[in-house]
């Protein structure tokens, strides 16, 4: 049974309302009875604001959906154009339900109705100093830009990537922000929302616009792979963040909200089934399609029915391709097909068709034209399996979205009190210690997620091409060192101690990056282009490497970075990419799209080393640095806050300029080793002009 795509938007939207309701109603997120006396924003904001977070979630899902498929799913420029034109009318659609989630999360916050809400005066002080209008401001901001800029052919990368930053920050304020673990559920709540986003989003563009691609097959396995990456992502994010929000399994079946999330994980296990069909069963069958079109379209291509009949089979059995009434009786082969000397008073003049080969000529171009019409009906034929399953599978999707918004306004269940927990880090956290150093660790599944996907890139490169075993293990030196800092005993102590988040960040930003640039991992790549031209520039890649520093010391970011998870995760990544680019630029062991001359790179090592001392300078004679935010921390097993800082500058600064001086003295033997090549081939043509003499 067909369902035309009007009905099936219907059934998808009567599903995603119908679970909303439900879910609004089970755990608690309907409008409550009116308490005379106390202030109430009304059913418009109580009823209005889950659903304007549903259409707002759609909305970014689209959006990102859309981008992801212009970039990585279809090879067509039409279909192209098209997912920017879409883009331009559903990110206008995010910006308007962000703006209007503005609204009526002020008439909630203040128990007003909205329009008294708008009019009391505090919108402004709302959007810039509560974490709930500062969010989805910025989300506002970020999603009117996308709009505008959609139609710019080639900013498609660009754009995908704000607009997957723009669906992070309503996780920065939900419940995770409160619980007791808050770092770990943030990361979570983060990487389960940006998976989600791309998994979704990209089914939402396949199913849309791939679907009329003549290279659907090409589009639907390069989304599979995604999508079972986002879905493992999204998988284990959301059991982390439900195990922080719950606090262990007791609460799970004790409370409404437990019950929810075992809900949503019957609904990840669903959608599971769908992608393990999808892979096993409907993509086989738009692949063997595909490989039928091609045989069938060749066929026509020379002038042979994609179904042969009996009579063609036997002339393919023929010699020299004569034909089945040839060798019938009372027909002589001889003189049926006369020599191709031979003329007849019948023949035209040379060259010139006869009326039998002009309608055999017409025959065959029906006949191709009718096997063309017959391979885009079987092609529709084998994509309707795929495009069914699709269309359920986005349907059920969108009700778990509906469910997650409902989870969303139900009250998680209390958790038990963690003893020696510091209140402004989320954790406890016992006196430093040099062994704690290596025994505590602070895992964030966003940076797991990146380190891992690091190491696979790097293996799947290694498959390709026999590899040096050196360059191997330089780079996987790396990515340990990645590893402990961003996730061990350093992240956990970083927060508190500025001694410790120096070194974190010297490790990060310099150690890290250095050791993976020596494993060449853009030669690997076999590509110059995976390192953009202007990356690639010398002034940008040693600009990148400089204004971590700067930004967080000289600038004065240095304690919003430390009371700011997400703002910590920023630098984090902002400094291992810019250490990348600036080590890979430095090495010259990979290929650049430019050529840098050694000299060059010395310079630029120079300025790395003048910047690195300047800013130690900077921590040791000047001002202390996030005082504020170290009096919330308040560990007592660090007193002296200067002498730490101190200590953390020649700390930092120590590691950065031992490796700088480290790629110094390599470039400076690289140096020495080519002139003294230049020198013996200089001798050794001299001796060859005396010989000759």
């Amino acid at each position: 049974m067909r369902f035309p795509p009007r009905a099936q938007v219907a059934v998808t939207v009567v599903a995603t309302v119908t679970v909303l309701f439900a879910v609004l109603w089970y755990g608690g997120g309907r409008p409550a009875a009116l308490v005379e006396g106390l202030p109430s924003p009304g059913l418009l904001t109580e009823w209005g604001l889950p659903f304007v977070r549903l259409l707002h979630d759609i909305c970014a899902v689209a959006t990102v959906g859309l981008l992801l498929t212009s970039v990585a799913f279809t090879r067509d420029e039409e279909i192209r154009s098209r997912a920017r034109r879409g883009v331009v009318w559903w990110a206008s659609g995010w910006a308007l339900t962000a703006l209007a989630t503005i609204a009526l999360t002020l008439s909630d916050f203040l128990g007003l109705p909205v329009h008294e809400a708008l009019g009391a005066g505090v919108l402004q002080t709302f959007v810039l100093y509560i974490p709930q209008g500062q969010a989805f401001l910025l989300v506002a901001m970020i999603a009117i830009v996308i709009a505008v800029c959609a139609m710019l052919r080639g900013a498609e990368l660009v754009l995908l990537g704000a607009a997957i930053f723009a669906a992070l920050p309503p996780a920065y304020v939900g419940h995770s922000a409160s619980a007791a673990d808050h770092n770990l559920a943030v990361s979570s709540l983060m990487l389960h929302i940006g998976a989600a986003a791309v998994w979704v989003g990209g089914l939402f563009g396949v199913l849309t616009l791939v679907r009329r691609d003549r290279d659907l097959v090409w589009g639907v396995r390069r989304f599979s792979t995604v999508a079972l990456c986002a879905y493992a992502a999204v998988g284990a994010s959301g059991l982390i963040n439900a195990w922080v929000r719950l606090g262990g399994l007791t609460t799970l079946l004790d409370s409404r909200y437990g019950l929810l999330v075992l809900a949503k994980v019957a609904a990840l296990a669903v959608l599971g089934w769908f992608g393990w069909r999808h892979r096993k069963v409907t993509i086989a069958q738009l692949e063997a399609g595909a490989l039928t079109a091609a045989g069938r379209k060749a066929n026509s291509a020379d002038g042979v029915d994609a179904r042969p009949s009996e009579e063609q089979s036997l002339e393919g059995d023929l010699p020299n391709g004569q034909r089945v009434e040839d060798r019938l009786p009372g027909n002589d082969s001889d003189e049926a097909a006369p020599s191709a000397g031979d003329t007849s008073e019948g023949d035209t003049s040379e060259g010139e068709p006869t009326k039998e080969h002009s309608v055999a000529a017409d025959d065959r171009s029906v006949a191709v034209a009718d096997a063309d019409i017959s391979v885009d009906e079987s092609a529709k034929d084998d994509r309707r399996p795929f495009l069914r399953l699709a269309a359920v599978e986005v349907a059920i999707m969108t009700a778990t979205m509906a469910l997650a918004v409902g989870l969303s306004r139900t009250a998680p269940p209390t958790t038990a009190d963690i003893p020696n927990v510091n209140q402004a880090l989320g954790y406890a956290l016992p006196p430093i210690s040099l062994d704690r150093l290596f025994s505590e660790s602070r895992l964030d599944p966003i940076l797991l997620l990146g380190v891992a996907g690091l190491a696979i890139a790097y293996l799947v490169g290694l498959r390709r091409q026999v590899w040096p075993v050196g360059r191997t293990l330089v780079w996987f030196l790396g990515l340990l060192v990645l590893l402990y800092a961003s996730t061990g005993g350093l992240s956990a102590y970083g927060p508190a101690v500025f001694s410790v988040v120096s070194v974190e960040y010297a490790l990060l930003g310099t150690l890290a990056p250095a050791l993976m640039a020596f494993g060449a991992p853009i030669s690997l790549a076999e590509g110059r282009e995976v390192l953009p031209k202007f990356l690639a520039n010398p002034a940008v890649a040693l600009g990148l490497y400089v204004a971590s520093p700067v930004f967080l010391y000289v600038l004065g970011f240095f304690e919003l970075a430390q009371s700011s998870h997400a703002l910590h995760l920023t630098v984090v990544v902002v400094q291992v990419v810019a250490g990348l680019v600036f080590f890979v630029v430095v090495a010259g062991v990979d290929p650049l799209p430019r050529a840098v001359h050694t000299y060059t790179r010395i310079q630029l090592v120079g300025i790395a080393i003048a910047v690195q001392v300047a800013v130690a300078g900077l921590l040791v004679f000047g001002p202390l640095h996030a005082e504020g935010w170290y009096g919330l921390v308040a560990v007592d097993w660090v007193p002296d806050r200067a002498g730490d800082q101190q200590l953390g500058a020649l700390l930092g600064a120590g590691i950065a300029l031992v490796v700088l001086l480290g790629v110094l003295a390599a470039l400076v033997v690289r140096v020495v080793a080519a002139r003294r090549r230049v020198s013996i081939l200089n001798v050794q043509k001299v001796d060859d002009l005396r010989q000759k003499k």
